[in-house]
C-alpha cells in the first residue's frame, strides 16, 4: 500500500482525493490546505465526500514530517512559482516522492533552466526520492499524444498541437484574472523570438518532444491575439468589463533546421460567443504535416458535462496513475521519457 499525501484540495486536488480514497493500491494518510477556514476539518467533508478520517492541516511542517510515500502537489503555483520549487524540492528531500501539476515548466525541467534542474536532482539524492511533473496540456496532449504517434512516421515536416477551450465556467478566478491575463488591457503580440531560455511551461513540451524525436531546436518563436469584451458579462469565476480581454490566441513555435516543426497553440475563449471566427469546439487537435499526414482529435465533455471539471478530472488522474510508476522508479528526475508508459492501472 502505498501512503499518499495531497498537497491542496482544489479544482485539480478534489477529483484526485476521491481516486485516491478508492484506489485499492493507495492510502490518503495527510491532506495540505491553504486556507485556515479548512484546517481541521475532515478533507472528505471539504472535497463533499462525506467523512473519510483525515484531517486537513495548513502547518507545511507537518506535512513535511508526516510519514508518506508520495505526494501530489496540486497547488496553484504558477503565482508564485519560487514558492512552489520550495515546498518541492523540501517534500523531496524529506524521502517523500512528489507528483506536481502545479508548475507545468517541470513537466521537463530541463526547460526550466540548469540551476532548478540542479535544485530538484540535489533534492531527489538528498531524500532518496523521485520528481515527475504531469498535467494535461502541457503534460499530455502536447507530449504524450505526439510521441504515442511518432513510431507511426517516416518523415514529420511539422508538428501542430492546439487546445481549444472555453474557460467561461472554470471556477479560479486566481487563474483566470491573475495567471491567464483575463479581464485585463492587453495588444496583440507579432512573431518575436523568445531569449534563450524563455518560454515557459511552453518551452517545456517543444524541448521534450525535439529531444525525444532526435532533434535541436534553434529559436522559438511567440505571437498572441487577442478578443475583446465587446459588453461586460459575468463568467463562474468573476466578471469581464467591455474592452477587456474576452479571449486568447497564443502560440509557441519551435523552429527547427530553418523551418517552423513544432507548434504548440492555445485558443481560450471565455463564452463561445467570443472570436467565433476562431477555432471551435472543446479538447485538442494533433496535427501532423509529414509521411504519412494525420490529425488525432481528442473532445472532452462528450456528453454535456462541464468541460473545465472533465479536464481537472483528467488532470488529477493523470497524476494519480503516475503514482506506482514513480514509486517504483529509481531516485532522480522522472520525466515522460523516463518512465514506462503511464496507464490507468485498477481502472473500474
Amino acid at each position: 500500500m502505498i501512503r499518499v499525501i495531497q498537497w491542496a484540495t482544489g479544482t485539480v486536488g478534489r477529483h484526485a482525493i476521491e481516486a485516491v480514497r478508492s484506489h485499492p493500491d493507495l492510502e490518503l494518510v495527510g491532506a495540505y490546505v491553504h486556507s485556515p477556514s479548512k484546517a481541521g476539518r475532515d478533507v472528505g467533508e471539504i472535497c463533499g465526500l462525506g467523512p473519510i478520517g483525515v484531517i486537513a492541516t495548513n502547518d507545511k511542517s507537518a506535512i513535511f514530517d508526516l510519514p508518506a510515500d508520495c505526494v501530489l502537489y496540486m497547488a496553484q503555483g504558477e503565482g508564485d512559482p519560487e514558492a512552489a520549487l520550495d515546498d518541492i524540492c523540501r517534500l523531496l528531500a524529506s524521502g517523500k516522492n512528489v507528483i506536481s501539476t502545479a508548475l507545468t515548466v517541470l513537466i521537463y525541467p530541463k526547460a526550466a533552466g540548469p540551476e532548478v534542474h540542479a535544485r530538484l536532482d540535489a533534492a531527489c539524492r538528498e531524500g532518496r526520492t523521485s520528481f515527475h511533473g504531469t498535467g494535461i496540456e502541457p503534460g499530455w496532449a502536447s507530449e504524450v499524444l505526439p510521441l504515442a504517434m511518432s513510431p507511426l512516421f517516416r518523415q514529420i515536416d511539422s508538428l501542430l498541437v492546439q487546445e481549444i477551450f472555453d474557460y467561461s465556467s472554470y471556477p479560479s478566478a486566481q487563474m483566470l484574472f491573475e495567471v491567464m491575463g483575463f479581464g485585463k488591457m492587453a495588444q496583440p503580440v507579432p512573431p518575436i523570438e523568445l531569449p534563450p531560455g524563455q518560454g515557459g511551461a511552453f518551452l517545456a513540451p517543444l524541448m521534450m518532444v525535439a529531444d525525444a524525436l532526435g532533434a535541436s531546436i534553434d529559436k522559438v518563436l511567440y505571437t498572441c491575439d487577442y478578443a475583446y469584451a465587446g459588453a461586460a458579462y459575468e463568467v463562474t469565476a468573476g466578471r469581464i468589463e467591455a474592452g477587456t480581454v474576452a479571449g486568447k490566441r497564443y502560440s509557441f513555435t519551435a523552429m527547427i533546421d530553418g523551418r517552423p516543426a513544432l507548434k504548440v497553440e492555445h485558443i481560450t475563449r471565455l463564452g463561445t460567443h467570443v472570436a467565433p471566427e476562431w477555432p471551435t469546439g472543446r479538447g485538442w487537435h494533433v496535427t501532423v504535416e509529414g509521411k504519412p499526414s494525420m490529425i488525432l482529435q481528442a473532445q472532452i465533455g462528450v456528453h454535456g458535462e462541464d468541460q473545465n471539471d472533465q479536464a481537472c478530472l483528467a488532470t488529477a488522474m493523470h497524476a494519480v496513475h503516475s503514482i506506482l510508476p514513480v514509486s517504483a522508479a529509481p531516485a532522480g528526475i522522472c520525466t515522460f521519457l523516463d518512465l514506462p508508459m503511464i496507464v490507468g492501472r485498477r481502472i473500474r
